[in-house]
């Protein structure tokens, strides 16, 4: 027996480089292990991605919501008095050691005038109104310097009351009544005037600063809604009149949100936010009690951000996201296994003599893995960095919006790339080791040894048929979650191939001409179906492997191309029947009084609507009543990308029939009315009118934005002729009335255009929603993310059936390898070997093909496996379109011509077959 030691005998020097002797092999076993590497790290990458694009998307939103408070940024107020200076620097030092948010901006304003209290500036015998306020930079943006002891005035005011710069005023509270406190001034010098801005009481200086629009101004009493002019002084300034005449202060602290917010670092702001609000009222810190010593009466300090919910909301989306691709994050690890098992048992077979010989010279199972490890150590190597990067490629072309680079990599990002690197070594090993206890089980050294068939179809079979009955018996809305959902793809489409392919051995293809590529591909195929000599039964299943293989990897790269069609379909149409139209502007009651224009849309590509509550007796509850402009609303609304929401449009023409005895109405959701059924419309409780079904549809636009099981649509023009007049929005009346019709604007233009459109003819919105807010909030932006992860797990499927079809030619080149040799004798040219496994590759995608249309009919017409997020509405599910079909024939294409590419290459290269060289 020959010495094996590892240090002496070649085995153990040759094996890492041993691939490199067989191209084809080492390609295929390589582009699987980082396959296999890119399938663990990607979902880890994803969940980073989903996290931070879920933040920066909901504070993106979050910044557009005019209510104080809502956007990431955080302010710190407290009312009522002026804080000891030690007090002050404590607050704004433990302020400024909050992470994620920037550097402390001190504000304050006059908060104490009110109808009988007036802050005024007094000259003399003269005084007008105007009221304390200072904040961090506008006295620097004034000329003047933040220790000056001196306040600035509007330039009006300076010469109303005839004063310059040096001169002395007095400002304070004045007595309006005889019943208000008394009146109270401090003296101060006239440091400089400024000229406020167009349309505000800010200085000119700073009006355009960002954020200036909300900074703390003292309010008018007698402008309900307006500033009073402002006497600026700096900080120091500010806290001496202050307390001087006994304001009550408003002091401001902002704090903007870090522009490089991610959500690590925003869940700790959250806590270290939230630990200060509990330490503000806790009377036993020093925080609390400072603030209670303030001037002239104690005071809380009050935290106010929307950062809380913000990161909440986006770790709920993120958390939604990472659950909806759970199932397709899965199936891709399991394919790409699965391709790297099928390659290493491929390379075993075409390996096999020379094993059985190892074995029988002694070499024992665990050594053979031992040299199968050594071999595949150095593609081990290779596919963790080429796996990382197709992992993080695939992410920023096709995951959530946000920027990764490998410095984004966490440790254990970098671990999982190592565990599929580990894999990548086991897997194959593991495979080899079994394969050569087989072999000394079946007979040491035994060249032929026979080797029993698992018949795996029957088995898959009976798992598909099992694992459907768990996924039919699963409650819808938790399929998504369940381990069912995500082998049943993989179980159709091997049970789909193992059929077809099965069925397709029994047919035979007529009218090939003996000494014909074609003739002889099929005598090729009908041998090898037969278990003939020239295949054997081993070179039988390895082809009806490989084409079962293929049938997998086309049919879930079909099922991948149409569940991202269903999920995006889906998510239209959800934000569709949520917001109805791209943007969408509330008006509450400002449009109503105005006759026609109640009617008409206010502006080019636009409409009205207008809801009101509804009551459809002898149903209780109130359901929502959408009183539109059916000539413009077809227009301007949002109909999804389904078509479920599309028979909408076709039936706005019936709301104008003239004809109809009483109010025609579209009935959108869940209703057990059928059209042509009549019945009372009850107004805001009170007024009733006939009705009639002109039309009964799942969903409208708009909707499901309020309450109630079903949405009632008529026309505006033929409801409000019939309201009084203190509810038709078109009557003055109207405008005092109660329980009234609110406006909204629709349109197709942006947020910001409309806006723009809008304040040019004098509306001001009280709010706007667009649909990619609409995304955010209800949660269907994790259902986006899905559909793009769909997309990478579709172009590793891709890679995965071209690697297919690489495997295929490479098995057909070694099982007719001594064949061509004696073809080649004979006279068949290379061209004419390599078109005659070409033909046997098209068969092979033919069958695929087949079984991939049993696969994916299987898939979208059974039960809906897609719709994992319940708040995706209509439910979403696999659709095929064009793109998709026309997607899956140019993969088969790609597949035939790589495979005949190493078929082409294999037969004009020099077999280690041909043994007897005629001359020579």
């Amino acid at each position: 027996m020959p010495n094996l030691h590892r240090g002496r005998h070649p085995l153990w020097t040759t094996a890492p480089a041993r691939l490199l002797h067989s191209p084809g092999w080492l390609v295929l076993v390589l582009l699987a292990a980082s396959l296999l590497v890119a399938s663990v790290v990607a979902p880890a990458l994803f969940r980073t991605s989903a996290r931070t694009a879920a933040l920066d998307a909901r504070i993106e939103t979050a910044a557009a919501e005019p209510a104080p408070g809502a956007s990431a940024d955080l302010r710190a107020s407290w009312v009522g008095g002026v804080l000891p200076t030690p007090g002050e620097a404590l607050v704004l030092e433990r302020l400024d050691a909050l992470p994620g948010f920037g550097p402390p901006v001190l504000g304050a304003a006059g908060a104490a005038q009110e109808r009988r209290l007036r802050a005024v500036v007094r000259v003399g015998g003269t005084s007008t109104g105007a009221a304390l306020f200072t904040h961090d930079g506008v006295v620097e943006a004034l000329g003047g310097d933040e220790d000056d002891r001196g306040v600035w005035l509007p330039t009006e005011i300076a010469e109303e009351l005839g004063v310059e710069p040096g001169d002395r005023v007095r400002v304070g509270l004045e007595s309006v009544s005889a019943t208000s406190a008394a009146t109270r001034y401090a003296g101060a010098r006239l440091a400089g005037t400024y000229d406020p801005a167009p349309g505000s009481v800010l200085p000119a200086a700073v009006a355009d600063r960002p954020g200036s629009e909300d900074w703390v101004l003292p309010l008018d009493p007698g402008r309900p809604g307006s500033a009073s002019p402002l006497v600026v002084a700096g900080r120091a300034t500010f806290a001496r009149l202050a307390r001087a005449v006994d304001e009550e202060p408003l002091y401001a602290v902002d704090l903007a949100a870090d522009p490089a917010l991610d959500p690590d670092l925003a869940a700790n702001a959250v806590a270290a936010l939230q630990e200060l609000a509990v330490e503000a009222f806790d009377d036993s810190t020093e925080l609390a009690r400072a603030t209670q010593r303030a001037v002239p009466i104690g005071t809380r300090l009050e935290l106010a951000s929307g950062l809380p919910d913000i990161v909440d909301e986006a770790t709920e989306a993120a958390s939604s996201a990472e659950q909806q691709v759970g199932p397709y994050a899965t199936a891709g690890q399991v394919l790409a296994a699965a391709l790297l098992l099928t390659a290493w048992v491929l390379v075993g077979r075409s390996r096999r003599r020379e094993e059985a010989l190892a074995a029988g010279l002694g070499v024992h199972p665990a050594a053979t893995g031992a040299l199968t490890l050594l071999e595949l150590l150095p593609v081990a190597l290779l596919a963790v960095p080429l796996g990382t990067a197709a992992a993080l490629l695939a992410i920023d072309v096709a995951g959530p919006p946000a920027d990764l680079g490998p410095g984004d990599l966490t440790a254990g990002d970098r671990g999982l790339a190592l565990l599929g690197s580990a894999l990548v070594l086991l897997l194959p090993g593991l495979v080899a080791v079994l394969a050569a206890l087989r072999a000394e089980v079946g007979g040491r050294g035994r060249l032929g040894a026979r080797v029993r068939a698992v018949p795996w179809g029957l088995l898959v079979l009976v798992a598909t048929a099992v694992v459907l009955v768990g996924v039919l018996s699963t409650d819808p809305a938790r399929r998504g979650g369940s381990p069912l959902t995500t082998v049943l793809p993989l179980l159709v489409a091997a049970s789909s191939a193992a059929v077809v392919v099965r069925l397709a051995g029994l047919v035979r293809v007529p009218g090939a001409r003996p000494g014909r590529p074609r003739w002889l591909a099929g005598r090729r195929s009908a041998g090898a179906g037969a278990g003939g000599a020239n295949a054997g039964g081993a070179a039988d299943r390895g082809q009806q492997a490989l084409t079962a293989v293929l049938a997998v990897t086309l049919g879930l790269f079909a099922y991948a191309l149409t569940v991202h069609r269903g999920l995006v379909e889906g998510a239209d149409d959800k934000v569709a029947a949520l917001v109805g139209a791209p943007t969408v502007t509330s008006f509450e009651d400002d449009l109503r009084g105005t006759g026609r224009r109640a009617v008409l849309p206010p502006v080019e590509g636009s409409t009205l609507v207008w809801r009101q509550r509804a009551t459809l007796p002898p149903v209780f509850g109130a359901q929502q009543l959408l009183t539109i402009d059916p000539l413009t609303f077809g227009d301007v609304a949002d109909w999804g990308s389904t078509g479920t929401l599309a028979p909408g449009r076709d039936l706005l023409d019936r709301l104008e029939d003239p004809a109809a005895d009483g109010v025609p109405v579209l009935l959108a959701g869940d209703t057990e009315r059928d059209v042509g059924d009549r019945g009372t419309l009850e107004v805001n409780e009170e007024i009733s009118l006939p009705y009639i079904v002109v039309g009964v549809l799942p969903a409208f636009p708009g909707s499901e934005a309020g309450t109630g099981d079903a949405a009632v649509v008529p026309s505006s023009r033929a409801v409000f002729p019939r309201l009084p007049g203190y509810l038709d929005p078109r009557d003055p009346l109207s405008v005092d009335g109660t329980g009234p019709f609110t406006a909204e604007v629709w349109s197709q233009a942006g947020s910001e255009e409309l806006r723009d459109r809008l304040r040019a003819i004098g509306l001001v919105p009280d709010d706007v929603v667009t649909t990619a807010g609409a995304a955010v909030g209800e949660g269907l932006l994790s259902a986006s993310w899905a559909a793009q992860y769909v997309v990478v797990l579709g172009l590793v499927v891709l890679l995965l059936a071209l690697a297919s079809a690489l495997a295929l030619g490479l098995r057909l080149a070694d099982r007719d390898a001594v064949s061509d040799v004696l073809l080649a004798r004979m006279g068949w040219r290379p061209r004419q070997l390599a078109a005659a496994r070409t033909w046997e590759v098209v068969r092979a995608v033919l069958t695929a093909a087949v079984a991939t249309l049993v696969t994916t009919g299987a898939m979208v017409l059974g039960p809906s496996l897609v719709d994992q997020v319940a708040s995706v509405l209509p439910v979403s599910r696999p659709r095929v379109g064009v793109a998709e079909v026309l997607a899956v024939v140019a993969l088969g294409v790609a597949m035939v011509l790589a495979s005949a590419g190493v078929g082409l290459v294999r037969a004009r290269g020099r077999s280690s077959a041909e043994v007897l060289r005629g001359n020579g």
